[in-house]
């Protein structure tokens, strides 16, 4: 008799981790191929993949949810923390999400059979972790094929736990390699799929093919998987004379119905025409209320239901989305788009970071140890101003200057890494708060003539900004570089749009008690109208609150004879949780210069 395999596997290993986000990777770039194979548009196919995403997750933990699980989650509204999963409640749960969704996105029946052959693929990426990791193993077997794994890995605990080994035994009894036969059988239903893909069928019977395959095919290989690896039915029930789990026999009455609807769908067809598939429609505003909702969604969900390699498969495809959108609707700037739609894609994809982050600030640091973090932070802006500009003329000359309305909006993402004051590992003091960061803004600005003039112009605003932020309980100090597309605040009229500022801020006073702040090109907001501010500050005898008032100017546009350049502006913080804090902005006064703005931050450990 030949050996068995050895599969010696460390306890708590990350090969499930692993092959989980493989397996969705694999999943996705193949219905992608799919999408640019079918002619779907790349942004609402994206995003409905997103949305098909978030329930096959969900879908795979609730089903698997024991029942006094189910009664801490109906009691609690959070999901217990259970590492069991099952890819049939998956499979249920987008099943059910995807009628309704496709209807919405605009697509027909044959997107259906769009997911069935890569779901196969992703199968069998995952099967390779199960094998590593040791999950959805077989009963013992006697022959030379199975599978042994070693201490601290499940199949042996279970062996232990059952009486079949010592505690101290090397490693476990032979297992059926129940993970390889189902690798074997959605390779199988995979090439049935391949070999059948020329063949006219109607919209949707392919996939009732796989998933009936697939069904018919796990109901067979149950016979061979120990109860203890089946999370969902693994109790024994007998009916007439005939003992199997209870997911056996679920399986034995939905595989003879999807293998039905598949025969039926394809025997019908033969008798009628078969309806071509429509192209969906592409509609940017839709796509950016879905990707809305499914934010609410994933923030709800995402603190205690979604695992960070979860977390990121989604906020991938968001961002994809977004970003598809940004550059759609920065394009449609130069034609007829206002200039607020072109901040809405980064104002979003900010918001993707900071309420999918699921990791709290460390609060348990010793006060002798420096404490990092970082913070992530979204923020919207919009406003306008008047400016009197001119533009080239012939010869070299230029027009006589002539006073323009600019609207604009901008998007903020801004990551910064801050360390506290305290004394390193080295035992040197160090006592300034020190914050480095970057922040992206992305934003259009729509430039109108108020006199006769026809000239009109829209201009995408994009910029980087780095800066370097010191702080002192009683003095801090601010620097930091813009370049990019930055829109007009230059001081100089005319129709040039600023390519390269500077930042910077002085803070003197105690930002807790009563502190004076003065800043050039205030930025956090966006750079559509930078702000020179002078104010007066208060952290209501502490941090939770943050009260700042005070008189702005923009650069010295060229105004009405007699307007003034200053405008009053007013930011309130808060800070609801250590972990979270909320600003807004507003400035007023005067009818020449208005903004708000409003921004959202996330504190996330550097541990």
């Amino acid at each position: 008799m030949l050996p068995s395999a050895v599969v010696a596997v460390p306890h708590g290993s990350g090969y499930y981790a692993l092959f989980y986000v493989l397996g969705f990777g694999v999943n996705l770039a193949l219905l992608l191929w799919e999408g640019r194979q079918r002619g779907y548009p790349l942004r609402s196919w994206l995003l409905l993949l997103a949305c098909v995403a978030v329930p096959f997750i969900l879908g795979t933990k609730l089903l698997a949810l024991s029942g006094p699980e189910w009664e801490v989650l109906m009691r609690s509204g959070e999901l217990p923390a259970s590492e069991a999963r099952s890819v049939l409640g998956g499979a249920l749960a987008s099943g059910m999400a995807l009628p309704l969704l496709r209807r919405a996105f605009g697509y027909g029946r044959h997107v259906y059979d769009a997911f069935a052959l890569p779901l196969c693929a992703a199968l069998v990426v995952q099967c390779v972790g199960c094998v590593l990791t040791g999950c959805c193993f077989g009963v013992p077997t006697a022959g030379s094929w199975g599978l042994t794994y070693g201490p601290g890995t499940l199949p042996y605990l279970v062996q232990v736990y059952q009486g079949l080994i010592p505690a101290g035994a090397p490693a476990s009894l032979p297992t059926h390699p129940t993970q390889l036969y189902a690798l074997v059988l959605c390779a199988g239903v995979g090439a049935v799929l391949l070999l059948t893909r020329h063949r006219v069928w109607p919209g949707g019977s392919r996939r009732w093919l796989q998933v009936g395959l697939l069904l018919a095919g796990r109901f067979v290989l149950e016979f061979w998987r120990d109860p203890a690896s089946e999370p969902v039915g693994a109790a024994a029930h007998t009916h007439a004379g005939l003992t199997m789990l209870q997911l056996q026999w679920a399986l034995l009455m939905m595989a003879p119905v999807a293998l039905g609807s598949w025969w039926w769908q394809v025997r019908q067809a033969g008798r009628t025409t078969p309806a071509p598939e429509p192209t969906p429609v592409n509609l940017s505003g839709r796509n950016l209320l879905a990707v809305g909702g499914l934010l609410l969604l994933t923030a709800w969900v995402g603190p205690w239901a979604l695992s960070l390699p979860e977390v990121l498969v989604v906020k991938a495809l968001l961002l994809a989305v977004l970003a598809l959108e940004a550059g759609a609707y920065l394009r449609s700037v130069a034609s007829t788009a206002r200039p607020v739609r072109a901040a809405l894609p980064l104002g979003l994809a900010s918001t993707v970071f900071v309420l999918t982050s699921q990791v709290s600030p460390d609060s348990t640091l010793p006060a002798a140890t420096p404490e990092k973090y970082y913070t992530l932070s979204g923020s919207f802006s919009s406003g306008r101003f008047l400016r009197e500009q001119n533009t080239e003329g012939g010869c070299g000359g230029s027009t006589p200057l002539e006073l323009y309305r600019h609207r604009y909006a901008t998007g903020t993402l801004d990551f910064s890494r801050t360390k506290m004051p305290g004394t390193n590992v080295d035992g040197d003091v160090h006592m300034a708060e020190r914050t480095v960061g970057v922040r992206l803004h992305v934003g259009g600005d729509q430039e109108t003539p108020l006199g006769a003039g026809l000239y009109r112009r829209r201009t995408t605003l994009f910029a980087l900004n780095p800066y370097v932020q010191l702080d002192r309980p009683w003095v801090g100090v601010g620097l930091g570089l813009m370049v990019g597309n930055l829109g007009y605040h230059r001081y100089l009229s005319g129709d040039g749009v600023s390519v390269f500022d500077m930042q910077a801020s002085v803070r003197v006073g105690q930002r807790e008690q009563v502190y004076a702040l003065a800043d050039y090109n205030y930025l956090n907001y966006g750079p559509g109208n930078p702000q020179q501010r002078f104010g007066i500050g208060t952290g209501l005898g502490g941090s939770k609150w943050q009260l700042l008032a005070g008189a702005a100017s923009s650069k010295g546009y060229d105004v009405q004879e007699g307007a003034s350049r200053w405008s009053g502006f007013a930011e309130v913080g808060f800070r609801p949780t250590p972990a979270w804090q909320v600003n807004s902005f507003a400035l007023f006064g005067n009818s020449n210069q208005r903004q708000v703005g409003l921004r959202l931050s996330r504190r996330l450990s550097a541990r």
